[in-house]
């Protein structure tokens, strides 16, 4: 029997002084935090914070379309999209834009259950975790952002989603990705610009839920 669970991303700022520093001075990446808890909120797995195997090929070159300022008119870089396809981008207001709503799969942090190691190729989530109640499917809620924050060596904000499942059994998380967007000609497009692989996965049971905190950071 499956039934309903209301997915509820409320945000999750982790205190800057409570998040140890994964990474090396001069070093830009990311760290993942996973948390299950049960109905009544009560922990029962907690992964990290720990290094994010980070950022593919997109993230840099939407960065490069983005302090370049290319033209749309005059696109000078194709970036392949979660659909495999190149896109030649322009510079544009919703790059990196990933605040995707609740039961959006196309944009936020996504799972799956893919557990083929990372390359820096990787353009799209290898098996999509679908949004729904049904059977291998659960609930994506709200992504929800925490502020920057700073300490003496490392600035860092947060990206958060719940996963609840009430698909009736449980679920494994294997695969972990940040889908961001790009734009051209007033197409909104998507890319994948980071994907993490959990060693023996993250295993949600029935009526619980999954939470992701990614948090880019820069150190020196």
């Amino acid at each position: 029997m499956t039934h309903e669970i209301k997915a509820k991303s409320a945000l999750k700022v982790i205190e800057p002084e409570k998040v140890k520093t994964l990474l090396m001075p001069g070093e830009v990446g990311a760290t993942i935090e996973l948390i299950v808890k049960d109905k009544d909120g009560k922990i029962t797995d907690h992964r990290g914070p720990m290094r994010s195997r980070s950022f593919v090929r997109q993230f840099l070159e939407l960065l490069w379309v983005q302090t370049l300022q290319v033209n749309e008119l005059l696109p000078t870089v194709s970036v392949r999209d979660t659909s495999n396809t190149l896109r030649d981008l322009g510079e544009s207001g919703f790059t990196f834009a990933c605040e995707g709503g609740a039961g959006i799969v196309t944009k936020g942090v996504i799972v799956g259950t893919g557990n083929t190691a990372p390359t820096i190729n990787d353009y799209t989530i290898e098996t999509l975790i679908a949004h729904g109640v049904g059977g291998g499917q659960l609930q994506y809620g709200a992504v929800a952002f925490g502020a920057p924050a700073s300490d003496a060596t490392t600035s860092r904000f947060t990206i958060t989603r719940d996963f609840a499942n009430g698909s009736g059994g449980a679920i494994t998380v294997n695969e972990i990705a940040l889908y961001s967007e790009g734009f051209l000609y007033n197409t909104h497009l998507y890319f994948m610009t980071i994907r993490d692989v959990i060693g023996g996965g993250i295993a949600i049971p029935n009526g619980q839920t999954l939470t992701v905190n990614y948090q880019p950071q820069a150190a020196i």
